[in-house]
């Protein structure tokens, strides 16, 4: 019960930074990161806010998700909607949260956008160490790596791009400008994977803590059987 409760505060508390990290770069309007691109291109257009079409950017990726896998696609893939739906909300909470900060030169949009990637990247570091419940965003990228055959990492950088190309294309289409895509959002996806490996090279004993095994008694008898 414990490891359980770890795992879902670990993926609570990712969910919250990554949130406030997106909803810190929407408020400094130089771009967010590839992920959050077509919701912040999109909410610009529509005029609903980042949070709510964050929401319905989960689903279809979901929708995305059991295309590719098909009969492969279980609920487990449906549960992603969970921290997708609160991702969301904690979007706009933190745009309300933040709208108090100072926006007025282009060096303050780019000190704010360096802290939302420092946010940003630290909450995916808890995020993707939680053991519990996965993004769709990475749940898209494990689907179409699983399928292809493909390494994850090369998948999701493939991904990153591609998202990127559609929100601009988006943003050139119906606002004629690349408005909701700017060098913010090239600087989060260049940046927030090497700060995932800082925080995961410098804090090697809090990583080992949310990695360990939930029975090591039980993992140390199962080793001791192989060996004997």
């Amino acid at each position: 019960m414990r490891a359980i409760v770890k795992h879902f505060l670990l993926l609570f508390f990712g969910i919250t930074f990554m949130s406030a990290g997106v909803g810190l770069s929407r408020l400094a309007q130089l771009g967010t990161s590839p992920i959050s691109s077509i919701p912040n291109v999109t909410s610009i257009i529509t005029g609903f806010t980042l949070g709510q079409l964050t929401i319905v950017f989960m689903i279809l990726l979901i929708v995305l998700e059991a295309f590719i896998l098909r009969r492969q696609f279980s609920w487990q893939n449906i549960l992603q909607l969970i921290p997708g739906i609160v991702f969301g909300f904690f979007i706009d909470g933190f745009v309300k949260l933040f709208s108090f900060l100072p926006m007025t030169t282009y060096w303050w949009q780019l000190f704010f956008t360096a802290i939302s990637i420092l946010l940003l990247s630290f909450g995916v570091y808890l995020e993707v160490n939680s053991q519990a419940i996965i993004m769709s965003g990475e749940g898209l990228t494990a689907a179409i790596s699983l399928v292809t055959h493909t390494p994850f990492p090369t998948i999701k950088v493939r991904q990153d791009i591609t998202m990127m190309l559609i929100a601009a294309v988006l943003a050139l289409i119906f606002r004629h400008s690349l408005s909701g895509i700017r060098e913010g959002t090239a600087i989060t996806a260049i940046l927030t994977g090497r700060f995932v490996s800082f925080y995961t090279n410098k804090m090697p004993r809090f990583t080992a803590w949310m990695t360990k095994p939930d029975h090591p008694e039980e993992d140390k008898e199962s080793v001791a059987e192989q060996h004997s």
